[in-house]
């Protein structure tokens, strides 16, 4: 395959409970780019609406939308999987369902890849919204690429919302794996482990949804265990350290079993640096 980085696919998956208007969104603000993809590989995690159908096919005349649809719900990385194996191009570029990407983002990945050949995953920094881009003013930040390794043994070293990687390189270190809330960080844990090069852009490419309801779910004795069985995983797979994985159960354990309301109020002042 091609290391020609000028064209590109866009990746995205879909599950019954996306919102349909917030999917017009996000597929309106690919259409907006100052550079359109090559083609949008958009998969249906299981059966979804008649309303996020209807969506998708009112894009199709205005983007190239190459839809998929799986027989049942696998979760996010198995559907990832599933649509990174149909996309035509190397350079390949996550968008959610649900966010927002900026005008230049597209233009910006493609000119940062065509310029740095060796990176093999990049991502961004990402401002969180609730109900309008902006109206949090809450910026996350990820480093820029010699503290990357450092980084990754605490907290994941890429915004998901605003990554791009090449296709082979994920593909050749087993893609996403079923790491039940963490496919994102476990999948960026072994590619770091096995050589793959990252960088961030330094600036904001992407407006990320995050409401009180994404902070509720983020919390309790459900997060708390994948959180735990992620950790151990990261530890078994010599990713991090004895001691880094004890750090890690203690910090981020107890901030998932933390009451919603406080949980929510230390993610605004503290914690979103750190998970």
């Amino acid at each position: 395959m091609s290391d020609d980085c000028s064209k590109f696919s866009v990746l995205m998956a879909v599950y019954i409970k996306d919102s349909p208007q917030f999917l017009s969104e996000a597929l309106r603000s690919i259409y907006k780019n100052t550079l359109v993809p090559d083609e949008i590989i958009i998969i249906r995690d299981g059966k979804v609406t008649s309303e996020l159908n209807s969506v998708i096919d009112s894009w199709k005349s205005d983007l190239n939308i190459k839809d998929f649809t799986l027989q049942k719900n696998m979760g996010l990385g198995a559907a990832l999987n599933f649509g990174l194996k149909q996309c035509m191009h190397e350079l390949v570029i996550r968008a959610d369902a649900d966010d927002i990407n900026r005008p230049n983002r597209f233009a910006c990945i493609v000119d940062f890849m065509s310029k740095n050949k060796d990176v093999h995953i990049l991502s961004s920094w990402v401002e969180e919204f609730e109900f309008y881009p902006g109206d949090k003013g809450i910026i996350k930040k990820v480093p820029t690429r010699d503290s990357i390794l450092k980084y990754s043994k605490n907290r994941s070293p890429f915004n998901h919302p605003a990554v791009a990687f090449k296709k082979c390189s994920i593909i050749r270190v087993g893609g996403y794996g079923n790491e039940y809330l963490y496919e994102d960080y476990a999948l960026w844990l072994k590619s770091l482990a096995n050589g793959c090069n990252g960088d961030n852009i330094q600036q904001v490419l992407v407006d990320m949804r995050f409401s009180k309801e994404t902070a509720k779910r983020r919390g309790g004795i459900k997060y708390a265990v994948s959180e735990i069985k992620a950790q151990y995983h990261f530890y078994l797979a010599n990713y991090i350290s004895y001691r880094d994985f004890i750090i890690n159960i203690i910090t981020r354990v107890f901030v998932r079993l933390l009451p919603t309301s406080f949980r929510g109020y230390l993610y605004k002042k503290v914690i979103r640096r750190f998970l």
